[in-house]
């Protein structure tokens, strides 16, 4: 099993990529065609929207305020706000982590609310956007609460009504808890939240392999669902998707299955008036040749979808792995919604070129196109954004990010709005503190 020890993450980020490139020199197999790299410069127009700890004056640095986003954006149509949130901030004496909102083009950027940890508060919100139900954003902090193991806490659509109390304090670390330490958000059902918690649960020992969940907000009614059990999956980062059909979700764990790299699986319900039966089914175990973690080098499969959410178009999903696929450094792949046809349709981190490595975060579907970001790589080693076909054709990198005060080194996912992204990245901006960027894709 991964160990859950909490590391600085931007030496481990380092250290990995300098391993990467010095193993796939040696160690992968012949590229297919589909994993050539264009290697003509990008062609999206970026723009920094905001730099965490510059404020509104250039040249300022470490005013109060968020740092390190580990996340993605949420969009209101309503109220035309962008809202997020940030793992920490600039403050030495709170660095619980913020949510704010921001107009999409850069302007009116306010923290609606600083977490405050110490028993009364969430403290660290992780991956994944906050989520929507109505006129409310629900959300989770993987640690803080009374039980120092996370929190749901929710926020009006225009930042105010911070809930105090909180809505939910998961529970203490131990075996047959009804599950802790979330690290994403929600799908919701009308006004029931489904979510999965990294450890906790029934099975794996002291602290669990961890748990699905429904919680009811109509009434703060929390459930334990499934507990994952190790060998069916470990660990999960990433958050549910619900199938069209309404009752079958889909997921993916970061460690587990047959290989202790991560699985793909179902998760139905068949509910009558009294009560709800649920069947959790393995649909793909990613694979370890000869368990060399963490790269995993394997051109036919992907490893350890870390922070990953999966995509659906019709009867195929998406989804994206940090390691794994020809080169170790993460692959995109599909995978019908019945486990079968699964391929991988891109591997990152093709040596001799500037492709994007290790995908922390997920995919995002518009029409027949896939966006994507890479946390590392590119012409200067600070991430990448990229797009391809769900055919698997026409992969491109669509903007490298610089460094500097430019973003760099995207975690999760970006939206798009008006054909033009928006994400955020854990370091770069004024301050290194992170940004929001926009990016306006090639036509």
């Amino acid at each position: 099993m991964f160990s859950r020890v909490r590391f600085n993450r931007k030496s481990i980020f380092a250290a990995v990529a300098i391993l990467a490139a010095a193993l796939s020199l040696t160690l992968a197999p012949a590229a297919r065609a589909r994993d050539d790299v264009p290697e003509a410069m990008p062609t999206g127009t970026e723009t920094v929207l905001y730099s965490f700890g510059a404020g509104p004056t250039a040249g300022k640095c470490k005013i109060e305020d968020g740092a390190a986003p580990f996340g993605s954006l949420t969009y209101v149509a309503a109220t035309g706000l962008l809202f997020g949130t940030t793992s920490t901030t600039t403050s030495e004496g709170n660095g619980d982590g913020t949510v704010f909102q921001i107009m999409p083009d850069g302007s009116d950027y306010v923290v609606d609310h600083y977490f405050t940890g110490a028993k009364t508060d969430g403290n660290d919100p992780r991956t994944n956007a906050m989520t929507l139900v109505g006129t409310v954003l629900y959300g989770t902090t993987l640690t803080g609460g009374q039980n120092s193991n996370g929190t749901i806490f929710s926020i009006n659509d225009d930042g105010t009504g911070y809930s105090s109390p909180l809505l939910y304090d998961f529970a203490k670390t131990a075996k047959n808890n009804a599950g802790d330490q979330p690290t994403s958000c929600f799908v919701a059902v009308g006004s029931v939240l489904y979510g999965m918690t990294s450890e906790g649960g029934k099975k794996g020992g002291t602290t669990g392999d961890g748990a699905i969940f429904s919680f009811d907000t109509s009434s703060n009614t929390y459930s334990r669902l499934y507990s994952f059990t190790g060998k069916q999956g470990a660990d999960p980062h990433g958050q549910l998707i619900l199938d069209p059909n309404g009752t079958t979700f889909y997921g993916m764990t970061r460690a587990g299955g047959a290989h202790d790299v991560g699985v793909i699986f179902s998760f139905s319900a068949k509910c009558s008036a009294v009560s709800c039966k649920y069947k959790y089914k393995v649909l793909h175990n990613f694979a370890c040749p000869g368990h060399s973690t963490p790269m995993c080098i394997d051109s036919s499969d992907g490893a350890t979808p870390d922070h990953g959410t999966l995509v659906q178009n019709n009867s195929t999903l998406y989804g994206l792995t940090t390691y794994g696929g020809a080169f170790g450094n993460g692959a995109l792949f599909s995978i019908h919604t019945d486990g079968t046809h699964f391929k991988i349709l891109q591997s990152f981190g093709k040596p001799g070129t500037n492709d994007g490595i290790n995908p922390y975060g997920s995919l995002m579907l518009n029409g027949t196109t896939l966006y994507g970001m890479t946390q590392l790589g590119g012409s200067q080693g600070f991430g990448t954004v990229f797009q391809i076909d769900t055919t698997g054709d026409n992969y491109d990198r669509i903007y490298d990010f610089q460094g500097g005060d430019d973003a760099a080194n995207p975690i999760d996912n970006v939206i798009l709005l008006d054909n033009t992204l928006y994400g955020m990245t854990e370091t770069g901006g004024q301050c290194g503190d992170g940004a929001i960027f926009s990016l306006v894709p090639p036509p």
